[in-house]
């Protein structure tokens, strides 16, 4: 009798390979791991940085509670606001700008706002001591203030005991800022007296200046004494065709009649035949010609521009437009401009 061999038998070193690939395998999955958590995910770090951020807005929330300052306005508004933009934040690289930008000037407006109370805290005391009260003419003292000690100068103005009072509201368990407080004292009452600085008063009075500038352009604009630009309509105003009776043709009291409409439409500027209209501009009649601010303008048509919203001027005019149409026969055409320039007033030289 014949024995068969099996159709398949490993061999010893195909055992050995195997085995190895095994191994290799395990390797390969085992290393990916530690990579996975060498490297995490976009969510995973975004996860972290949330941790991290909510952690310091709760460590700034402490700080202003510790500080005594969570009621304070500032103090509300800058960790309302730094909590929102964490919230809102929907990436990594969003929530990064949010600590980089707000983390450090949270706590800055914190500490900010500590010394402010502070230093309404020490003007507090002065103003209780009696040598203050009594004083009655115009006298400045400066107050020293560091870590654990007031001086004054001059010496000799606030009694020992105010001093001590004022130097146990120091806070014992935080550095604060050398800082030197001028107070200027009068009838009896103390308030701080901010120091002369030639360069900001400079600069305080050139924006004054520019301000008062920008509102001098403003008013002439608006008065008419410069020219003025922006989207209105123009109206052209013809006789009637043929027209020779005085109903037939435009009038002084025709174009008065429309300026008034379109002021009372809401416009901020108008001009007639190119003269802009002033509080006392003049529109009358001598004989068959017009004259605006006692210069001839053009007739048939009688140009007006007017400034102002279109929808307005135009909704402001259907009844005139109407009635001069319908009844006399005139012709009354409007056109909508984006972009009207109106000149300035210009006095007559006759």
């Amino acid at each position: 009798m014949i024995r068969k061999e099996p159709a398949f038998r490993l061999k010893p070193y195909r055992i050995i390979i195997v085995i190895l690939l095994l191994v290799n395998t395990a390797l390969v999955v085992w290393a990916l791991y530690l990579l996975q958590g060498m490297f995490p995910s976009s969510a995973t770090r975004f996860g972290y940085k949330q941790e991290v951020a909510q952690d310091l807005a709760a460590y700034n929330q402490r700080l202003a509670t510790d500080l005594n300052v969570l009621d304070r306005k500032e103090v509300k508004e800058a960790l309302a606001t730094f909590n929102y933009d964490i919230a809102m934040a929907s990436t990594s690289d969003e929530l990064t700008q949010v600590i980089l930008n707000h983390g450090r000037r949270v706590q800055e407006i914190i500490l900010r706002e500590a010394e402010n109370k502070l230093l309404d805290q020490l003007l507090a005391v002065v103003n209780q001591d009696a040598n203050v009260r009594a004083i009655v003419d115009r006298t400045y003292l400066k107050v020293n203030v560091t870590d654990q000690e007031i001086t004054t100068v001059p010496n000799g103005i606030l009694l020992p005991a105010t001093i001590s009072q004022m130097e146990q509201l120091l806070p014992p368990d935080r550095a604060l800022s050398q800082q030197s407080i001028d107070i200027e004292i009068a009838e009896g009452v103390g308030r701080f007296a901010v120091p002369y600085n030639p360069v900001e008063h400079i600069q305080s009075l050139s924006d004054e200046l520019d301000a008062l500038r920008v509102k001098h352009h403003e008013l002439r604009v608006a008065t008419g004494l410069a020219e003025m630009s922006g989207e209105g309509i123009v109206i052209h105003l013809y006789d009637k065709v043929g027209g020779t009776t005085t109903a037939s043709i435009i009038h002084d009291t025709d174009i008065r009649d429309v300026v008034n409409e379109l002021f009372a439409s809401g416009a901020q500027g108008v001009s007639v035949g190119g003269e802009r209209l002033i509080v006392t501009s003049s529109i009358r009649c001598t004989g068959p010609l017009i004259k605006v601010n006692d210069k001839l303008i053009s007739v048939n048509p009688v140009e007006i521009q007017a400034v102002g919203d279109p929808n307005l001027l135009v909704s402001g005019l259907d009844i005139i437009r109407s009635t001069m149409e319908l009844k006399r026969g005139l012709r009354f055409e409007i056109t909508r401009s984006d972009s009207l320039q109106l000149p300035a007033y210009a006095r007559s030289s006759q």
